[in-house]
């Protein structure tokens, strides 16, 4: 069977489960690693059946996890009572943008998130 490709995106938009969840462990401990050199009195990580837990020293979490049924990555802010919808991006490899249409990119979300609720600087390798 021939897959669509869409152009300029690296992987296919109708991605197996497998081929789905590679992709999604991959950045999963790519965010993961970031936070390696993060004091754990800070911010602490963990991954567990398709998701990643981050508590902070204030006891916030942030909990990303697999979503194989609608290929999305969901993320959950516990502390403000919110949620985010992640789908891989038409146009752009290996990006993140909310289901909403707001334009929001999951790691420079990420990134903001932790700078400003914990001063905490990451850099997500690719």
């Amino acid at each position: 069977m021939q897959r669509k490709m869409v152009p300029g995106m690296s992987w296919p938009l109708d991605w197996n489960e497998s081929e789905y969840r590679t992709e999604v462990q991959s950045l999963l401990n790519r965010i993961e690693a970031a936070f390696e050199g993060v004091d754990p009195d800070v911010a602490e990580c963990e991954q567990s059946m398709g998701a990643l837990t981050i508590t902070l020293a204030s006891g916030s979490r942030l909990i990303l996890s697999m979503q194989p049924s609608v290929r999305q990555i969901w993320l959950a802010l516990a502390a403000r009572g919110t949620a985010y919808h992640f789908s891989p991006s038409e146009n752009r490899p290996r990006v993140w943008l909310d289901d909403k249409g707001q334009r929001i990119e999951l790691l420079d979300f990420l990134k903001t998130y932790f700078l400003e609720t914990a001063a905490v600087d990451l850099a997500i390798g690719g």
